[in-house]
């Protein structure tokens, strides 16, 4: 039928808080991350696990076509296109510029986005597309670690930081803090923008830089909390519709060394007894609503923590777009189906000039590791991010229980160094 939406195509950059951090906020001291600007281009390709049948991927760089064919086995299938334009640009930079008239036809066609940047609301326009994009405004706005810190103080939750706004006051509230502090930058993000302070050297050193920054016209906004003694890591996901409605997607357990990301899986038991509660679905329902009430639509993650003691933490912060966790609940469903489950891993990993990610295919194949669609195996997620000289390797593991998780994850560490030719190469 004309007109009739045929699919849904997927885009979207992996590092929209950039977009949404104001230019003149001053930042902490931070380090180089693995695979760099162009790694983070290539994380795109994770899309892909929420893709139907026919539905269609724009990347920002080609995928390897062994990658391709190993998730197409895997019953992931959809049509991938690399976007053309300035190697720079983001994926909506270049639909909003371009229009995307080199792509295949897709007027009429579903959007689904990874988060609404500056150029979301254009690309969507010149390729045809619908949905329902919030103004960039407010997604800038809810995304900040400070509304959402707001949001716990007002609902009496534990786990509120306190807001600094001065290199001074984050000195005198990181002293008067008993033990170590986190300071949090507002749109940090996967470790980037935390910042945990041991020592008072290291707190003379934060401050005297954002007071060089202060001084050239920045201004400061830091969020100064404790370091919590903590148990466990979840993300709770949910949908804010155009009504403001929302729809429940699911809770996954986090893994994470010290702020960086390592991977989302399954709540063991006895972390699914403690949420799967009215007490916590009425918390996520708050958030919810106060999304919907600041004008926001669409997917979001909401970061928690049990300590410890006990306490449950059950925002830490919002993050309003797509999510690790939500595409690992995406992988699950198809784990599901074939009597398994799904746990979405990342590792770093040193990168040689020329290493593809289907040397690393044709290694598990060989091992008979790879995921076939029908029993246990991996299946790596991206090919983009494996950048020199240190990459990061997005994979699933589709596994019966965390114990035959862990033995396969342990066999990817031994195929990656079959393949490269050197130690170590999962850290």
């Amino acid at each position: 039928m004309a007109g009739e939406v045929s699919g849904t195509v997927h885009f979207g950059s992996f590092d929209a808080e950039a977009a949404w951090r104001p230019e003149d906020l001053a930042g902490l001291p931070a380090g180089p991350t693995a695979g760099g600007s162009r790694g983070r281009r290539g994380m795109d390709e994770l899309l892909a696990v929420g893709c139907a049948p026919g539905d269609l991927l724009l990347t920002a760089e080609p995928m390897e076509e062994a990658l391709v064919e190993a998730l197409s086995v895997a019953g992931i299938a959809p049509r991938v296109a690399a976007v053309p334009g300035p190697g720079d640009d983001t994926v909506e930079e270049r639909l909003a510029s371009a229009g995307g008239t080199s792509l295949p036809g897709m007027s009429g066609w579903a959007a689904a986005f990874y988060a609404v940047r500056p150029d979301t609301s254009v690309a969507v326009h010149r390729l045809g597309l619908r949905a329902a994009v919030p103004a960039v405004e407010v997604v800038a706005r809810v995304n900040s670690k400070v509304w959402s810190n707001d949001l716990v103080r007002d609902a009496g939750l534990p786990g509120a930081a306190v807001l600094a706004t001065t290199p001074g006051e984050v000195r005198r509230l990181a002293q008067d803090t008993p033990g170590d502090v986190v300071l949090k930058d507002p749109y940090g993000v996967a470790g980037r923008g935390s910042l945990r302070v041991t020592t008072p050297r290291m707190l003379d050193t934060v401050v005297r830089h954002l007071e060089r920054q202060v001084a050239r016209g920045a201004r400061v906004e830091l969020l100064v909390q404790p370091l919590f003694e903590e148990a466990s890591s979840f993300s709770t996901h949910i949908e804010v519709d155009p009504s403001g409605a929302m729809r429940w997607w699911g809770v996954q357990h986090v893994d994470n060394a010290e702020f960086a990301y390592r991977g989302s899986g399954p709540l063991p038991a006895d972390q699914h007894a403690s949420l799967d509660t009215s007490a916590h679905r009425e918390v996520i329902a708050r958030v919810g609503t106060a999304l919907a009430a600041e004008g926001y639509t669409g997917p979001a993650c909401v970061d928690g923590l049990r300590l410890r003691d006990g306490t449950l933490v059950p925002v830490l912060e919002v993050n309003a777009r797509r999510s690790m966790g939500l595409l690992n609940l995406h992988l699950d469903g198809r784990a599901r189906a074939v009597g398994l489950r799904s746990w979405l891993r990342c590792r770093t990993t040193p990168v040689r000039p020329g290493d593809t990610v289907g040397r690393l295919v044709s290694a598990l194949d060989d091992a008979k590791l790879l995921l076939r669609g029908d029993g246990p195996g991996v299946l790596p997620l991206a090919s983009g991010t494996l950048t020199p000289p240190r990459g990061r390797l997005f994979f699933a593991v589709f596994a019966p229980d965390d114990a035959t998780r862990v033995a396969l994850e342990a066999q990817v560490g031994d195929a990656l160094v079959a393949t490269a030719g050197a130690p170590s190469l999962v850290t």
